[in-house]
């Protein structure tokens, strides 16, 4: 009777007599641990890696300055912007920063023009 081996839910029939060494050069079939230790490893990596666009934060200190910066060129007037930190750079994202003056205070309303970082702002 000849003795049966599993090999991937294939089964193959070997002679009592017959070797059951591998020849050479042939593949060593993977477990299922092998097999589910790749697709954990592999799921690791893509969530790791993630997409760019929802890792990228926007350097709203950049932002801060640039309002700042018109501010004072456009109403010869000397502000303090404060924007939220933590904003994702995303195309069509927006938030609003505060700019303090003695007078008081203006909303600005910031809107991003792409993924890689230019916006534009408005007084409200």
């Amino acid at each position: 009777m000849p003795t049966r081996l599993s090999r991937s839910r294939n089964w193959t029939e070997v002679p009592p007599t017959a070797s059951r060494e591998r020849p050479a050069g042939s593949a060593r079939p993977l477990g299922r641990w092998a097999v589910a230790g790749s697709l954990v490893a592999a799921t690791l990596v893509t969530a790791a890696c993630g997409s760019s666009e929802a890792t990228t934060i926007l350097d709203t200190e950049k932002v801060e300055r640039a309002i700042e910066q018109s501010s004072f060129e456009q109403r010869n007037r000397r502000v303090d912007v404060s924007c939220p930190s933590g904003v994702h750079q995303k195309k069509g994202l927006t938030f609003s920063c505060t700019a303090v003056h003695p007078s008081g205070s203006t909303r600005f309303v910031v809107n991003q023009l792409d993924g890689a970082g230019q916006v534009r702002y408005e007084a409200r």
